[in-house]
């Protein structure tokens, strides 16, 4: 569910600049589209004892970082993201509504603390991206079935030009 965060960041630049364009379009605009700001007063943190490796810093430190907030009550949402949120992610959302993310990955609180942010931020972007996703319109389509034809015959063209090139190989010589 949370596994494709880690190459997120380019995905949310070019996602970004898509909703501004699709915002532009001649298609209805969606309400208040997330611009990946999280504002972090709003947003409880905690520190638990880490599991796994790390010797005595384990035992000692709490570096697993978790995040929590009132997915109802968070302003900073649209109502739409905020359904499309808890649909997606229920088993995130405990039983006061409260959307929890956690991290334990690096041996540094900081690190895990940023790492629950931004695995927020990528879940929000990727719900929002299958809300507000572009219908395909007749055009669209007419446009790919000539790309496919075209792909088609380059191809057929292709194998064509590598046949005779084959047989050009095996003719034999008269003398």
């Amino acid at each position: 569910m949370l596994h494709s965060f880690r190459n997120c960041s380019v995905r949310l630049l070019v996602n970004s600049a898509r909703f501004s364009q699709a915002s532009s379009s001649s298609q209805p605009q969606s309400p208040q589209l997330f611009n990946g700001e999280i504002p972090t007063k709003d947003i409880e943190k905690r520190f638990t004892l880490s599991s796994g490796p790390g010797g005595q810093n384990v035992n000692k430190n709490p570096t697993k970082a978790e995040i929590r907030f009132n997915l109802a009550k968070a302003a900073w949402l649209s109502e739409e993201l905020k359904k499309a949120l808890s649909e997606k992610y229920a088993s995130r959302i405990n039983n006061q509504g409260e959307f929890i993310i956690e991290s334990d990955r690096t041996r540094e609180r900081h690190l895990n603390l940023a790492d629950c942010f931004d695995k927020l931020r990528c879940s929000i972007y990727e719900v929002q991206e299958n809300l507000y996703a572009r219908q395909e319109t007749e055009e669209d389509t007419e446009i790919l079935r000539k790309r496919a034809a075209e792909a088609a015959q380059h191809r057929l063209a292709e194998k064509r030009r590598l046949s005779v090139k084959k047989q050009f190989r095996t003719a034999s010589v008269d003398m």
